[in-house]
């Protein structure tokens, strides 16, 4: 029995996996993640677990936590299962691989923030701890992010920032249909290609609350206008609101 924890900037899942994943519980962040540490080892006590994979919403070098730009407080956990700490996107990046069957692969994950993960040949690169932080890439401008610097791809297209510069939340552009026509959705677009052109993925995968319900055909489109010929990844969304965790399990 194996737990499956995605720590986000909006909501804590939780799954378990014994052959088959089941999910468990989810939480509200702000609400819970001062009693994560407590929940888990109620967990590991009532199921038997026999380890814990836990995918942060955090900046993590050499394994430890650098920043966490959208969670608040402290993150704490000492279990008595061996656990493994990973950032979000990474986790997302490799169960979407594993899902789809490829092995070169970037995972977008776009949210509360917006997070990148890479698996080539099959395996996670993390460089240093933070290679993949596309929300984070510099793209013009003086907009301030939550992490304390200004331009960053998330200060245009994170969930939080459409919020506080439309007034609503980003369903409600959805249902409007006007998500494709904010800026922030060709400053991803364009950032996707880029990311594209240097590493030359199999294919690009988006998750997360905005990123897996955007329109696949029109994700396409975007991004291969500023892809030179030559680069053919196939586009495709994720939508699983567990795929973290399940990558964390």
């Amino acid at each position: 029995m194996i737990i499956g924890v995605d720590v986000g900037g909006t909501n804590i899942d939780i799954v378990a996996f014994n052959g088959k994943f089941e999910h468990i519980a989810t939480y509200s962040t702000k609400e819970h993640i001062p009693r994560l540490n407590e929940i888990l080892k109620d967990l590991i006590e009532k199921l038997k677990v026999k380890a814990i994979g836990i995918g942060l919403a955090a900046w993590i070098k050499k394994g430890k936590i650098v920043k966490m730009p959208n969670i608040s407080g402290e993150f704490r956990v000492s279990l008595s299962v061996p656990t493994i700490l990973d950032n979000d996107a990474n986790c997302f990046a490799y169960y979407s691989a594993k899902h789809f069957g490829f092995k070169n692969v970037i995972g977008i994950t776009v949210g509360t923030g917006i997070g990148g993960g890479i698996v080539l040949d099959g395996r996670l690169i993390r460089g240093e701890g933070l290679a993949g932080e596309i929300g984070h890439w510099f793209v013009g401008g003086d907009e301030e992010c939550t992490c304390g610097g200004k331009g960053h791809l998330e200060a245009y297209f994170g969930g939080w920032s459409i919020k506080k510069r439309f007034g609503k939340p980003a369903e409600d552009l959805f249902k409007e249909g006007s998500i494709y026509e904010v800026e922030g959705f060709k400053l991803l677009c364009i950032a996707v290609a880029n990311a594209i052109t240097l590493l030359d993925p199999e294919a690009v995968i988006f998750g997360g609350r905005i990123g897996g319900n955007l329109d696949v055909k029109i994700l396409r489109n975007e991004i291969y206008r500023y892809l030179m010929d030559g680069f053919e990844p196939e586009i495709l969304t994720l939508k699983d609101p567990l795929a973290v965790a399940k990558g964390a399990c």
